[in-house]
This record gives C-alpha cells, sequence and structure tokens, in this order.
C-alpha cells in the first residue's frame, strides 16, 4: 500500500499514535488495511441499526439471552490432549462476560442462516407475495382467522351461494387491514394463495421470536423490500471480522497498541474507545 504511513496518520488522526507502529517493524500497509477494516465493520454496525435497530456489536446481556440459541451456545473446544468437546457457553459463561470476536461471529453465523432460509423460501416458493409490503405480527392472526371464516362459509355444494352477504362482510374487513395489497383482493379468489403465503409468515414469525434479544423484525425487512440488503449487510461484518483475524498474526503488537483485541468486541466498534478516523 502507498503512503502506508499518511494512510496511517489520516485514520488515526495524529502523528503520534503512528509512531508506537512505526517501532513494531510490522506491516504498516497491513496495519492500515485492518484499521480500514474496522472503519468498515463500524459503517455496516451503523447502517443495521439505522435501517432495522438492530446492533451487530452484541452486548453482554444481549448474548446472554441469545445462548438460547443452540448453535450459538454450544462451542468446539480443544481438550488438553488436542480433542474437541463440546461445550455450553450458558454453563461456562459468566454473566455480563465480555462478547469475543469468536462468539459475535457465531450470532453472524447464524443470523445469516436464519435470514438466508426465509430468503431462499420467498424467492423459491412466494416470489409474488401479496401482503408483504403490509404484512406485521400483528396481523397474523387475524388473516387466519379470515381464512378459516370463509372456508367455514364455502359450503360444499353451494359455495358461498347462501353465505355471500357474510363472506362479503369478511372481505371487508380483510381490505381494511391490508388497502395497499390490491392484487390480494377479493379474498374468496384469493384464499389459496393468502392461505399459502400465511405459512410462510408463520415462519418469519418463528425466526423474529428466536432472534427476539436482538431485535430481529423480518416483515418490516419485507415491508422495505430491505431483506436482501440486510443478508449483505451480515455477510459483509463476518468477512470483515474473518479478514481482521487471519491478518492478526502479523501486526499483533501494532493492533495490541491501538487497542484493538479479540477478547472484547468493543473496541472494535467504539470511536471512544478505539479512535479510528472514517475518511
Amino acid at each position: 500500500m502507498p503512503n502506508a504511513e499518511r494512510i496511517l496518520t489520516k485514520l488515526l488522526g495524529d502523528r503520534a499514535r503512528v509512531d508506537p507502529l512505526i517501532k513494531t517493524a510490522e506491516p504498516l500497509d497491513l496495519i492500515a488495511q485492518s484499521l480500514r477494516d474496522v472503519v468498515k465493520c463500524r459503517k455496516t454496525r451503523q447502517w443495521m441499526l439505522d435501517e432495522f435497530a438492530i446492533d451487530l456489536a452484541i452486548s453482554p446481556a444481549t448474548f446472554d439471552k441469545l445462548l438460547s440459541i443452540a448453535k450459538i451456545n454450544f462451542v468446539e473446544t480443544p481438550t488438553r490432549t488436542l480433542e474437541m468437546e463440546v461445550v455450553s457457553l450458558r454453563d461456562t459463561r459468566k454473566p455480563g462476560e465480555p462478547v469475543t470476536v469468536g462468539n459475535l461471529n457465531s450470532v453472524l453465523r447464524e443470523l445469516y442462516s436464519t435470514l438466508n432460509t426465509i430468503h431462499t423460501a420467498m424467492q423459491k416458493d412466494h416470489p409474488d407475495l401479496l401482503l408483504a409490503q403490509e404484512m406485521s405480527d400483528e396481523l397474523l392472526d387475524p388473516v387466519a382467522d379470515h381464512i378459516s371464516t370463509l372456508r367455514s362459509l364455502n359450503g360444499q355444494l353451494t359455495g358461498f351461494l347462501l353465505t355471500g352477504g357474510k363472506a362479503r362482510a369478511v372481505e371487508k374487513k380483510f381490505e381494511e387491514r391490508f388497502p395497499q395489497s390490491k392484487n390480494a383482493h377479493p379474498l374468496r379468489q384469493k384464499l389459496p394463495k393468502v392461505e399459502h403465503e400465511l405459512e410462510f409468515y408463520r415462519a418469519c414469525q418463528k425466526a423474529n421470536k428466536k432472534w427476539e434479544a436482538l431485535g430481529l423484525d423480518i416483515f418490516y425487512m419485507l415491508r422495505k423490500n430491505r431483506l436482501r440488503q440486510a443478508l449483505e449487510n451480515i455477510e459483509e461484518m463476518g468477512t470483515l471480522l474473518w479478514n481482521i483475524v487471519y491478518n492478526h498474526p502479523p501486526v499483533e503488537k501494532s493492533l495490541k497498541i491501538t487497542g484493538i483485541h479479540f477478547e472484547d468486541v468493543r473496541p472494535l466498534f467504539d470511536d471512544e474507545i478505539v479512535p479510528v478516523s472514517h475518511f
């Protein structure tokens, strides 16, 4: 990287903070790249906060709650004989203990898996969702009630011939709840499609419940058409963390001097703990 010292001075905002890094004799270009990745991590975190109120700089309290997710709670750790054993963090972790980069990576990996499953199901089985722009957790049960009521009103031989008035009343309530979802009306004609869609929304509801501690709201992502972008940013965060860890050994002393370490994720995201310019 050309002019690595100049870039580091811009990143750290003070030449006096660069001199100790030079004295380590570690590669300045790699130090600069690692700090740039730190900046990108912070920008990605801020985007997720701004768009979805999801903080990927997981706090100890939030991580403790996320240990209800098995793939986050159970980790493989080497024994003294170099064999691998599965350990429950819930059983071994002290409450309030700092969240490590490894902990954060496990959260990102599982969160990405959850959202990717939803996204794949949407693309494969529900490419033209009728209610996505207005759906919310609170509307799931009313929609299920509308479907159940119309099914009960649909006579095996007479259809809605004898129950048309009641069916229209149900459709009117449905339209009032989804006034912008024009393609979903009238409900009697779209009933199989809406009923099939409801299964997908139940899966979204289940995912939201799983990630309640993080404040995940997939319905909001669907309403704003931001699910793919959420996936891309979570993947980006994971890649940046991997880059920082992978590049760590040759610049271990320098990162320690700046305040970056992997036993606590806070320095990666906190400008007050480790000031890094976003130039």
